[in-house]
């Protein structure tokens, strides 16, 4: 027996289908017509059709363009007004053909002009009508599959988002540090200790929300990377650069990049010189666009990371972003090169507030 699951499934990675199941139900709606026409008409008639109907084809994705275009940022009038106004053109055309292609058929060329138009206006619009309506039904359908998903993952990642973040070994090594600045009575002790209160605060309550201000999370990034500085100390060659100009109007999911700079730290300790060589890069465009970037020297014999399979954190953070930014919403790819491994992970905001299901 087929779940309703499994056809779910099936329609959301299989964006085909929907195109198939739209031609499948026109094509059953013009077999009379296509029927009648072979037994009665001239075969010329048959030829036109044929020939329209590409033309048809043609007009059908011109219309599904316009709508992802304006209706996706919420400009509907823009979208019925040109819409109307293309299949208006289009029937004009056609109707011109049809007056040229068939003017040896007395019918078609006695025919007015004028009263073919009237009589074929309503059809066209009413096929529009339900053209946009089915459009309307898939990208919801689409929309609430991923809302749905984002919902269950957001409850089972809540725990897991916790453990793999602040570790008990990052949280003994950092106490130890602590110890040993206490000792000397450093002056950098009390400054630390706020970091760390500060970063197990934004750990434990602010990531309960879906979405935090991508300020935020950058501040909880930087406590992080304050404390790993001292366990590295003077063995540490870093490097932060960070573009925000933009930022303060968009928000994120949390904890997305905080897996990819614990790595870094957590792989370059192991490496054949003295030197741990960390570069992170980070902007925000105008349009909503993170760019995000971590370097780090390791072995030339380390393997790459497999940010597919490996690691709670890393495997975490995939869901998540498969779940949270689909549809073309990211871009994660990390390679090695030489000594060095090279994370990028691109995140669409802007576009993520819309939700919008390509076709």
């Amino acid at each position: 027996m087929i779940r309703i699951e499994n056809i779910t499934n099936l329609l959301i990675k299989h964006k085909w289908l929907w195109h198939i199941g739209y031609w499948l139900i026109y094509a059953a709606s013009r077999a009379p017509v296509y029927y009648i026409t072979v037994l009665y008409y001239d075969p010329k008639y048959l030829e036109f059709m044929l020939i329209t109907e590409v033309a048809f084809i043609v007009l059908t994705y011109t219309t599904i363009r316009l709508y992802k275009r304006f209706c996706t940022a919420e400009k509907y009038h823009i979208y019925i007004g040109v819409g109307l106004l293309v299949w208006a053109i289009y029937l004009f055309l056609i109707i011109s053909f049809q007056k040229f292609y068939l003017r040896d058929i007395p019918a078609i060329a006695q025919a007015d002009w004028g009263d073919i138009y009237l009589n074929s206006i309503m059809k066209y619009l009413i096929t529009f009508v339900l053209l946009t309506m089915a459009k309307y039904f898939k990208d919801n359908y689409s929309a609430q599959y991923y809302e749905n998903k984002r919902k269950q993952f957001q409850i089972q990642s809540e725990l897991q988002n916790l453990k793999a973040q602040i570790s008990p070994h990052f949280l003994f090594n950092t106490m130890n540090n602590f110890y040993g600045l206490a000792v000397e009575k450093s002056y950098k002790l009390p400054e630390l200790m706020v970091r760390l209160s500060d970063l197990l605060r934004y750990s434990l309550y602010e990531t309960n929300n879906e979405t935090v201000p991508i300020l935020s999370e950058i501040a909880y990034l930087k406590n992080y990377m304050e404390l790993e500085k001292i366990r590295l100390e003077d063995t540490l060659d870093f490097e932060f650069n960070a573009d925000l100009q933009h930022a303060h109007h968009f928000e994120i999911a949390p904890l997305i990049f905080i897996v990819f700079v614990e790595n870094a730290f957590k792989h370059a300790k192991n490496v054949e010189d003295d030197i741990v060589r960390i570069k992170i890069d980070l902007t925000v465009s105008e349009e909503g666009v993170v760019s995000f970037e971590v370097k780090n020297n390791c072995l030339l014999n380390e393997k790459t990371i497999d940010y597919n399979a490996h690691g709670i954190g890393l495997e975490n953070v995939r869901k998540r972003l498969n779940v949270l930014y689909a549809n073309g919403l990211h871009e994660l790819n990390a390679e090695k090169t030489g000594n060095y491994f090279d994370v990028k992970l691109r995140i669409d905001l802007k576009k993520s507030e819309k939700r919008d299901p390509s076709v």
